[in-house]
């Protein structure tokens, strides 16, 4: 994707930068731009920190995305951020990350998602997210009006927000048969064997940093 992104940079006026979250996949480029292009860019208050130090990945990420170096975005304060042809709603969004937020143009219609939807029926989380909160986020997002969504992953969804809808059932389905689970008594790798019996290729190439274990576990620590 390096050479994709500056390609653009290099072809297109762009003028500033909002990252919807901190993770290397989406700042990779973030030095590069600063040092070269001298944009300004930001990210919510709580990802300054994590962008103002160079990352120490795992090594299957750091084999997938490579380390990050360090780089000084500004905090959005603001509710809301004014372009050339947008007026976007900032809506913080926690859940895949705590900074995480998405933008919505209500007057045409659009959501700019991050990583807030990805896909619709996830089987497998990383420790530091949680369902609970990915659901009041979707729920969140879902009182704005929009159609369309721009993922980071996924692209371009004309029925975007029919699918945010879909993961929030989803993720609500889920939820109410691990807390029923967990209130007859049923252990978290119980659950997990019951609920999410099967690993996915990613999971071992993560050493099981992403696993269906953390899935289970962020919905038993919220009603712990």
């Amino acid at each position: 994707m390096k050479n994709e992104v500056r390609t653009i940079f290099k072809e297109l006026p762009i003028k500033r930068v909002i990252h919807t979250h901190h993770h290397e996949d989406h700042t990779g480029n973030s030095a590069w731009i600063e040092r070269f292009y001298s944009l300004p860019q930001w990210i919510h208050p709580l990802g300054i920190d994590k962008c103002n130090h160079s990352t120490k990945l795992p090594f299957y990420r750091a084999m997938f995305w490579h380390n990050r170096p360090s780089f000084h975005p500004k905090a959005l304060q603001e509710p809301t951020f004014d372009t050339e042809h947008h007026s976007f709603q900032i809506v913080h969004t926690p859940g895949h990350a705590e900074d995480h937020i998405v933008l919505i143009d209500e007057e045409k219609g659009v959501c700019f998602s991050g990583d807030l939807y990805l896909f619709h029926s996830p089987t497998s989380n990383f420790s530091f997210e949680s369902v609970p909160e990915l659901i009041r986020s979707i729920n969140k997002v879902l009182t704005y009006s929009f159609e369309e969504v721009y993922c980071s992953h996924q692209g371009y969804l004309k029925h975007g927000r029919k699918l945010l809808v879909k993961k929030k059932d989803y993720l609500i389905r889920l939820q109410e048969s691990v807390t029923k689970a967990h209130q007859e008594g049923k252990s978290a790798k119980e659950i997990r064997k019951n609920l999410l019996p099967k690993n996915k290729l990613f999971q071992y190439i993560s050493f099981f940093e992403n696993s269906p274990t953390h899935t289970v576990n962020s919905i038993i620590k919220e009603i712990s």
